[in-house]
């Protein structure tokens, strides 16, 4: 899960729900100061999580969940103490009153007032950090009485953590793992189509760009704002482009998806063979021209090389290298559906708790946590997000690089320095052994800056040039 702010907008009426049994939740005290406003509550006993729940300057709702954890911890903008004496600092930055409830609709505190919050920086505080999610492409399509949310982008990974992630150190390339991804829920008007709920789902869509380093095995993306619970169903495919499953080898990659614990893990396995002999020598149909394609060209292409203006062969990986790009060819391509429960026979509080959820999964993209797996065991996620619940060695591992690390933020250096990126629209990556910093002048400085600075770093606009002759082109 990611650590940042949820109060970016007013937030006019915010329900906060326990995700428990309610065993009598008293109001401890309820304030009106200056900010930030805290709010000390007896919670039920057995209560592990808050389900918060607000309204925007839009007025949609908006939700997010809060592990309730004996010992301390930060998540944005709540300070969460004790299991049974909670302390919930709000920082907003809109003026705003809050009521808050258990599952049970028991008022814990009332009219709590939330003052506006102008004493923290977000360029300094690493909680508030939402790299890169300011810039990921959101939007809302509809038909009738279905309507479509979508979220999309591209993740890039160096697979050098826990070592310093920039030129000296590593390539710092960023192109050892690259996919792109399309994340959509479809929902349906439960008065207007009671009969129609069923056609409910969150689809996910990866395409395998780039394979660049000897270290990445698998690829994976934890959907935190996806609850298991409300699942009744998920199918999965693995495909060559759009449809061609018929000639993936029997042992190259391979996909699992998995909703056992409390959100789904969906991951592509094997990586590896991208770079093997094996996907070298072993052809597959050309889903556009019809033609017998490798999987991965070795032959050497020097008027292509030359047209992209790089020519650096020293390592030769998937899609990285000029002279060697799969260009116009297929990708590993996979596609997952969770198929929801059926909304029409729930209590009104249920099915709105399930849609909620639904739309939470695609619309919050800071809850969409993708990551990569590395031959030594490493998993390697973005700045500020956790490990999945199945990589417990990280407080070791993260001592064993050659950098000092954040002490408020995960996966990030004391730099601001990071491992991963996600950008909204289809960002060419850069060829092997090119400094992405150099690629991309203005990257470092947002980067540094928490997402302040250089907002569209990826982007040929004015003085933001990215340097055309690290990046390739064949998107």
């Amino acid at each position: 899960m990611k650590t940042n702010y949820v109060f970016g907008y007013f937030a006019i009426v915010a329900l906060f729900f326990c995700s428990c049994s309610n065993n009598g939740g008293i109001m401890d005290s309820t304030t009106k100061i200056d900010a930030p406003t805290s709010v000390k509550l007896v919670v039920p006993t057995g209560c592990t999580s808050l389900i918060i729940k607000y309204k925007n300057s839009n007025d949609e709702i908006k939700t997010t969940e809060i592990p309730v954890d004996p010992k301390a911890t930060v998540y944005g903008q709540h300070d969460v103490s004790s299991l049974t004496n909670l302390n919930l600092t709000f920082k907003s930055k809109s003026d705003a009153y809050i009521d808050i409830y258990d599952s049970n609709n028991n008022i814990l505190a009332q009219n709590v007032f939330v003052k506006a919050s102008t004493t923290t920086s977000r360029a300094n505080d690493d909680t508030a950090i939402t790299i890169p999610e300011d810039a990921v492409a959101k939007y809302v399509t509809s038909d009738g009485p279905q309507t479509f949310y979508h979220s999309s982008g591209v993740a890039m990974f160096d697979d050098s953590w826990p070592n310093n992630p920039v030129v000296g150190s590593v390539d710092a390339d960023f192109n050892d793992v690259v996919v792109d991804y399309d994340i959509e829920a479809k929902t349906v008007d439960a008065k207007t189509a009671p009969s129609q709920t069923w056609r409910e789902q969150v689809k996910v869509v990866m395409h395998v760009r780039t394979m660049g380093g000897d270290y990445p095995r698998n690829v994976g993306l934890y959907l935190e704002g996806l609850s298991s619970k409300y699942i009744d169903n998920t199918t999965s495919k693995l495909t060559i482009g759009n449809d061609n499953t018929d000639e993936i080898p029997a042992n190259s990659l391979n996909a699992t998806v998995s909703t056992d614990g409390d959100h789904p893990k969906i991951q592509i396995n094997n990586l590896g063979w991208l770079n093997s002999s094996e996907a070298q020598t072993t052809y597959y149909t050309n889903s556009k021209t019809g033609a017998k394609q490798l999987f991965n060209n070795r032959t050497y292409n020097e008027s292509q090389a030359k047209k992209y203006g790089h020519d650096n062969n020293t390592s030769l990986f998937y899609n990285v290298n000029s002279g060697y790009i799969n260009q116009g060819g297929d990708l590993f391509t996979l596609t997952v559906i969770f198929r929801y429960k059926d909304r029409a026979s729930m209590a009104e509080s249920e099915s709105a708790s399930q849609l909620a959820d639904m739309i939470e999964a695609v619309t919050n993209t800071e809850k969409q946590n993708f990551y990569i797996i590395t031959n030594s065991g490493y998993e390697i996620h973005l700045k500020g997000y956790n490990p999945t619940p199945g990589y417990t060695t990280y407080a070791t591992d993260v001592t064993k690089g050659n950098v000092a690390m954040s002490s408020t933020a995960t996966y990030c250096t004391n730099e601001g320095l990071v491992w991963g990126i996600k950008t909204p629209v289809l960002t060419g990556h850069v060829w092997e052994e090119v400094s992405f910093y150099g690629a991309y002048v203005n990257y470092k400085s947002f980067v540094q800056s928490n997402g302040v600075q250089n907002k569209n770093w990826y982007v040929e606009d004015g003085a933001n040039v990215p340097d055309d002759t690290m990046i390739v082109h064949n998107w």
